[in-house]
């Protein structure tokens, strides 16, 4: 009698020893797999500020073209519409300069419009990326995490909730402590034990 009291203690240890590693290596994924996720959620972060650096670019373009717009009309309303005067070759030569910096200034007036538009494209573009990478994020992350659940399908184990083995770790002491101060109650119950175990295995 004593000798089966001894296999059952053991065996009751070896399960214990069982389900404490599983439930280690368990851990050991669940860390690797908060590891991807916080790898997963700082590249959004970056993609975030990424995009917010460049709704600043836009900004500033929007804000650069109203202005050169405002200027150029002042500057156009400031100049009279008829002038009727005697110039000298001096005062002519003075406007045909005028003249040419106006034509530089609408060029750069225009290459001020094909800026903001690039940039609008360029924004509308990495918006687009963005979101499609998003997309294709959160799907890699769910097939990661239900490849990584499928291979431990497949190697017959299963996850558990920390307080459950928590539970199952003080009950198991809690139960060894009952069998060893009430061997003479204990013989009953290890008995049922051997049975029940015999019927599932039968199962």
């Amino acid at each position: 009698m004593e000798n089966e009291n001894k296999e059952s203690k053991s065996n009751g240890m070896e399960l214990l020893e069982n389900v404490i590693k599983s439930n280690i290596e368990n851990i050991e994924q669940n860390i690797k797999l908060q590891s991807d996720i916080e790898d997963h959620t700082n590249l959004l972060n970056e993609i975030q500020m990424s995009l917010q650096e460049m709704h600043s670019i836009y900004d500033d373009a929007v804000r650069f073209s109203k202005l050169e717009e405002a200027k150029r009309t002042e500057f156009l309303d400031s100049i009279p519409s008829q002038v009727e005067t005697v110039l000298s070759k001096e005062t002519k030569d003075d406007l045909e300069g005028f003249e040419k910096d106006i034509k530089w200034k609408k060029i750069f007036i225009w290459s001020g419009v094909g800026i903001f538009v690039f940039s609008v494209v360029v924004l509308i573009a990495s918006i687009n990326f963005a979101t499609n990478w998003y997309k294709e994020s959160i799907k890699a992350k769910s097939e990661l995490r239900q490849d990584i659940l499928n291979e431990i399908a497949v190697e017959g184990k299963k996850i558990y909730d920390e307080k459950e083995i928590r539970l199952l770790r003080e009950n198991t002491q809690v139960v060894q402590f009952w069998i060893k101060n009430n061997p003479k109650k204990a013989e009953d119950f290890l008995r049922f034990k051997d049975g029940y175990e015999a019927s599932m295995k039968s199962k």
